[in-house]
């Protein structure tokens, strides 16, 4: 690991209110670099914005290049408009960092939240205090704000364990050939229940 640590930018996506967050590893420590929320204005239309979330995710990279790009997978349940709204959203932070050369990943709500607080099934509030105390924050963050720092969280996890265990992809599936390792198992098993959790 470089003196620096590693660092990774984390999206929480939406159409109206956008989650980040920046999270650095060092020395086996985790900290909160910077977060906050983009709100875009409901009254506009979405093309609008998406122009404006383009604008402000780009201003984003510039301040804080961390040349990776972790961002929660999206999952709608029953309506097709508001999957394809969500997707164009996760679409401008996505085109962004592959632009700049960023490696980008994706996580699963169900695996951020087993990740958190080791259920597929945590609610926000959850998610808000075991976040906070895992960055030894003065107070909970809000909702759009803790689901992109647990993301970040999560990467930053994930990847490690990639790398210790090399059965294990970030991002992906492993290998239906590969050994069931526990690693793999537990991999598996929050892939399955994201796939069920709105």
């Amino acid at each position: 690991m470089s003196a620096v640590g590693r660092s990774i930018f984390a999206i929480d996506p939406g159409s109206r209110k956008v989650g980040w967050a920046v999270v650095q590893e060092r020395g086996g420590q985790v900290r909160r670099v910077a977060s906050g929320v983009i709100r875009l204005p409901e009254r506009l239309p979405v093309t609008e914005r998406l122009g404006l979330l383009h604008t402000a995710i780009a201003g984003l990279f510039a301040e804080h290049p961390c040349g990776a790009l972790a961002i929660e997978a999206a999952f709608v349940r029953d309506n097709p408009q508001t999957a394809l709204v969500l997707g164009m959203a996760r679409g401008v932070p996505i085109g962004l960092a592959s632009a700049l050369g960023w490696s980008v990943a994706e996580y699963p709500p169900a695996l951020v939240k087993r990740t958190l607080v080791g259920t597929g099934r945590a609610e926000k509030q959850q998610m808000q205090y075991m976040i906070q105390l895992t960055l030894g924050l003065t107070e909970p963050p809000g909702e759009d704000e803790a689901d992109a720092l647990s993301v970040a969280v999560t990467h930053l996890r994930v990847s490690a364990l990639a790398l210790a265990t090399p059965t294990v992809a970030v991002a992906r599936m492993p290998s239906e050939s590969a050994p069931l390792t526990p690693a793999k198992a537990a991999w598996l098993a929050a892939m399955a229940g994201g796939k069920r959790q709105v």
